[in-house]
């Protein structure tokens, strides 16, 4: 079929004050393709896709040689005619379904309420098209999803729920802004496929933002590289991806880690821009090395026949329900080892490491660390043990006080726990630490959201260093980062636990991640441990048809 263009845009400039965001950039979309837009955070990503919209802040200014939609001129500031095309000529999913969709609202009610605001049906008419596109992006008992509020339903749901939003007017081009993102490895896949499959059903264009560069080798059909307001280089996918010319393209391209090899540091975007990369490797017999020494120690944490049981509250006269959330389990883990866990979204992962630090006490079983029981403690007990175990949460924005300083909210932790002495050795301390993550003093007296998402991680990576903890529990910690951010982070923790001998219980859906960063890999599935192996031995000889499945669908 012989294609068309469906956006042609000319010298773009997004300008915020005296602020240049977006720089000039010029543009095509075509028509039953999908084109990748990718860059670090900040490049100018979304911005450009929400201009397409006519979203972008009010207090954002638009200007261009051209900007047209199928060879008309997009809306300006015609609030009306940009009402009537979003949502019918195009459609859009955003990063974070939960979000996005109205809490107080039924799934099928949204996505209802978008079909009958441009099309003139009865609202029976409309449910049974909401049913069918529920069908269409392969939701499980689309009735009782059409009946759910978005709390209800998984994180894979809910993004598939955003789909059948975005598609229930068949639109000529989707736009999809991080779509899988926070998604897991399995369910990530599914959703690509998806999009992919419904792509050519109805003959769209689709605009693909991402930062996950392998995603995008498989997914794309061409792919534009963003940086600082600036598409440095675009082109047909495997031309950029076999050939990239442009050093930043090479840096995000490299700057996961080879499946193959264990590099001792990843390549930063910085390292591909300055020629600096070098390339150091960790042989195997460094590796086998470092774990004989691992695991001659003590073990710092031990975990036996752990179990996890939540009861569903019922009416009295119903008979009561519980639901295991985790099985019996038995662990170690070594001073300065990483184990990796990894598990779909509800295998337990997360539900496990709150076990572990009593915030979510266990139903059974039994925790020690360095040989003391936690389970056997009282509260006020368990409060000063928990200084000794830090927390690095996903969503880094959520884990800080937005309405205080980050100096604030490190120096409540220095404070709480009597590290210091006085005001004055407090703020010493506080900007020590803001240092030994990578933030200068400049930075004591900033907000959250005055921060990039890289330097708010940062920012909880030093507070959750505060208390001179023995053991870190990273919840997902880089997930929510960009490519090249995660790079920098990830050598932020290998450097931090080699200086400071800190154990990382590290739990992600990035599989590859994951064989990078931990000297053992632990597999989680409904609740149970598939298995527990070193790092390179179980990517290389799962024993498990779940961990094949879950290799498998990594995008390589």
């Amino acid at each position: 079929m012989k294609t068309t263009q469906l956006i042609n845009v000319e010298k773009l400039q997004m300008t915020i004050g005296d602020t240049l965001l977006v720089k000039g950039i010029s543009f095509t979309l075509e028509a039953h393709k999908i084109t990748a837009l990718v860059g670090a955070s900040g490049s100018g990503k979304s911005l450009t896709a929400q201009s397409l919209l006519g979203i972008q802040s009010p207090k954002i200014k638009v200007a261009s040689k051209k900007m047209e939609f199928q060879g008309i001129p997009l809306p300006g500031d015609n609030t009306n005619a940009w009402e009537q095309l979003r949502g019918y000529s195009m459609g859009m999913i955003f990063q974070e379904p939960q979000s996005s969709l109205n809490p107080s609202m039924r799934c099928g009610q949204q996505v209802l309420e978008a079909l009958l605001i441009h099309q003139n049906i009865s609202k029976q008419v409309a449910k049974t098209k909401v049913l069918q596109a529920f069908e269409d992006v392969q939701l499980p008992q689309p009735e009782r999803i059409y009946n759910a509020y978005p709390h209800e339903i998984s994180g894979g749901q809910k993004q598939r729920v955003m789909i059948a939003l975005a598609l229930i007017n068949t639109p000529d081009l989707l736009i999809a802004d991080e779509p899988t993102t926070a998604l897991d490895v399995t369910v990530q896949k599914e959703i690509v496929l998806l999009l992919k499959q419904l792509q050519q059903k109805h003959q769209m264009g689709i605009l693909f933002i991402s930062h996950d560069l392998a995603l995008v080798q498989h997914f794309a059909d061409t792919v534009m590289v963003m940086q600082e307001g600036e598409i440095v280089e675009q082109g047909a996918v495997k031309n950029v991806f076999s050939s990239p010319q442009h050093p930043y393209t090479k840096g995000l391209i490299h700057a996961r880690p080879p499946v193959d090899k264990r590099p001792k540091r990843l390549a930063t975007i910085a390292d591909y821009m300055t020629n600096t990369v070098n390339e150091k490797w960790i042989t195997k017999k460094e590796r086998e090395q470092k774990h004989q020494h691992l695991y001659q120690q003590t073990p710092l944490l031990q975990v036996e026949a752990l179990r996890k049981v939540y009861s569903r509250k019922r009416l009295f006269w119903q008979k009561p329900e519980s639901f295991t959330a985790v099985h019996p389990l038995h662990f170690e883990i070594y001073p300065g080892e990483t184990l990796g866990l990894v598990g779909e979204s509800g295998c337990g992962k997360s539900t496990l490491a709150r076990a572990l630090v009593y915030l979510d006490p266990p139903t059974e079983g039994n925790v020690f660390f360095e040989n003391r029981a936690l389970h056997h403690m009282s509260a006020k007990a368990l409060m000063r043990e928990r200084k000794n175990i830090q927390y690095i949460f996903q969503n880094p924005y959520a884990a800080l006080h937005p309405q205080k300083t980050l100096g604030k909210s490190i120096a409540e932790v220095l404070r709480h726990h009597k590290i210091t002495q006085g005001e004055q050795q407090t703020q010493e301390r506080v900007t020590a630490l803001l240092d030994r993550v990578g933030l200068p003093a400049a930075f004591v007296p900033r907000y959250p959201h005055e921060l990039s998402g890289g330097q708010r991680q940062r920012a909880v990576i030093a507070r959750a260093l505060a208390t001179h903890p023995r053991l870190i529990i990273c919840d997902e910690a880089v997930a929510a980062l960009d490519i090249s951010v995660q790079a920098q982070v990830i050598n932020l923790l290998k450097d931090l636990q080699q200086e400071f001998q800190l154990a990382y219980l590290f739990i992600s859906h990035d599989l590859t991640l994951v064989k990078y960063v931990s000297d053992r890999v632990m597999v989680m599935h409904n609740g149970r441990v598939e298995e527990l192996q070193e790092a390179d031995q179980l990517y290389s000889d799962p024993k498990s048809n779940y961990t094949k499945k879950l290799i498998a669908a990594r995008p390589s």
